[in-house]
């Protein structure tokens, strides 16, 4: 049975780093030393989408201007290689080519290196970043730039990962251009793997700001760290994380996803203190976690989050029978907004619905659907645990108030409203139809004041009792005196 989150986030998430932000959770403006600027390798995606289009220009238009921009505020002795893959031939995973080889800044060379890139082929990040790590010497920067994902079969993450145990030197970033909702775990993972940094860029503007924060860190990030974990019912399970630093300052984001090249998560943060949330994806109420953490200079500072879920069944029957009623889950003692709805209508296929939710403790509310007036039930707390299903059922007892309004023998069309305790519960018309006249009225059991009135005539009133299961006629005839 289908139900909604109340309130829930699209499944559509994208996590977004301000550039600004790791500047202030990497400890501030950190820059490479200026004597010793570390040698850069670019590796830039000529893949044929990069001729897509974003706010009207050509990716790879957008990114020959950046490189640009980029090369105009690098220092003048700083080592450079540019590395190119997709931009030669269609369809072919070996095209990768070191397209300005490693030496010293030519800023005009490059430009027309970067210019003359003809997007076509496929998108071998893979084999690219191995062939970047052959050319990068000890203490290189390697930041490759891409808008998708591996599109010849490869692990860049694992890659990366073998180069560092064999003890090679380097820190490796990652910015995605344009990538979107596609799940780039395999991308943040090659940048932890790498000891380095994701960053996504959803244009021009923001590749510019990405590349000039990884091409101006230093060589090595903070060894002081935050390692998030996060399973539910003892799988992994995909986190959006923000940090907040408490000293000020723009927030910085992460994902851990559901795989174990990314979770658990570590993500670099300078000394300090911070506030950090963690919001889990694909749970309904999309349940969130906040915690602070101190971290010391070269600290690491763990944590396990469970977002363990347990399932909830609510039935609901009218008299016994199966009964339709829409119901919410609230927090315990917050009913400004549920988090979780759902209806069980009148199958069995539906009745008792279902929910999953985080484990902890509920209330319950239902509604009754087939009821005047619609009553409500509070059903109270409910605890959900991961490894025990709950369930909750409910009875909502009614019985038929039936109204037909006649003068002598001939049916009259006439309003009906039923009212307890002076409030409206219920109301109809009885028309000149049989179909329709009697009016029937299924009620709460208890005691009801009945006011017909005659389209174009009198008024008539009327006390009834209501019982469970019983049925109560009364006929109100305008030839005869009011009672």
């Amino acid at each position: 049975m289908s139900r909604s989150p109340a309130g829930g986030e699209p499944m559509k998430l994208r996590v977004l780093m301000s550039t600004c932000a790791v500047a202030v959770a990497l400890g501030g403006p950190l820059r490479a030393d200026a004597g010793t600027p570390a040698p850069l390798v670019l590796v830039l995606d000529a893949s044929g989408s990069m001729w897509g289009q974003v706010k009207g220009e050509a990716k790879i238009v957008g990114a020959r201007r950046v490189v640009g921009e980029l090369a105009a505020g690098l220092e003048d002795a700083r080592p450079i290689a540019l590395v190119a893959y997709g931009h030669r031939r269609e369809a072919d995973c070996a095209d990768i080519e070191t397209v300005a080889p490693l030496a010293p800044l030519d800023r005009p060379a490059l430009q027309r290196t970067v210019d003359r890139l003809n997007p076509k082929g496929k998108t071998p990040i893979t084999a690219a970043v191995e062939h970047a790590l052959g050319l990068a010497p000890p203490g290189a920067t390697v930041v490759v730039v891409t808008d998708g994902l591996e599109t010849c079969g490869g692990d860049p993450c694992a890659t990366v990962r073998a180069a560092r145990q064999r003890g090679a030197e380097f820190v490796l970033h990652v910015v995605g251009l344009d990538v979107g909702a596609e799940d780039v775990s395999s991308l943040e993972c090659a940048a932890q793997a790498g000891g380095g940094l994701y960053l996504p860029a959803a244009d021009s503007g923001e590749l510019a700001a990405a590349l000039e924060t990884v091409v101006t860190l230093p060589p090595a990030l903070p060894t002081s760290a935050l390692v998030i974990e996060a399973r539910r019912n003892g799988e992994l399970q995909d986190v959006s994380v923000t940090i907040e630093p408490l000293s000020g300052g723009r927030a910085l984001g992460a994902r851990t996803y559901a795989r174990p090249e990314t979770n658990p998560r570590t993500i670099p943060l300078a000394a300090g203190g911070y506030r950090v949330k963690a919001r889990a994806v694909g749970i309904d109420g999309a349940p969130e976690q906040t915690f602070e953490i101190a971290i010391a200079e070269g600290d690491r500072v763990e944590r396990m989050l469970d977002y363990s879920t347990g399932e909830l069944t609510i039935g609901a029957t009218r008299n016994g029978a199966l009964s339709d009623v829409t119901w919410q889950v609230f927090a315990p003692g917050d009913r400004r907004r549920p988090v979780a709805t759902g209806r069980t209508y009148r199958a069995p296929t539906s009745n008792p619905d279902r929910t999953t939710l985080p484990a902890g403790d509920y209330e319950v509310v239902l509604h009754a659907l087939e009821i005047g007036g619609r009553p409500t039930a509070d059903l109270g707390r409910v605890h959900v645990a991961a490894d025990t299903p709950a369930a909750l059922r409910h009875d909502f007892a009614s019985g038929e108030l039936v109204i037909g309004v006649v003068r002598g023998g001939t049916l009259v069309d006439a309003t009906v409203v039923v009212r307890a305790d002076r409030a409206s519960v219920d109301a109809g018309r009885t028309y000149r139809s049989a179909t329709s006249n009697p009016l029937r009225f299924t009620l709460a059991p208890g005691v009801y004041e009945v006011e017909v009135g005659e389209i174009g005539g009198g008024k008539r009133r009327l006390a009834v009792t209501v019982e469970a299961g019983r049925t109560v006629e009364r006929t109100v005839d305008f030839d005869q005196p009011t009672p």
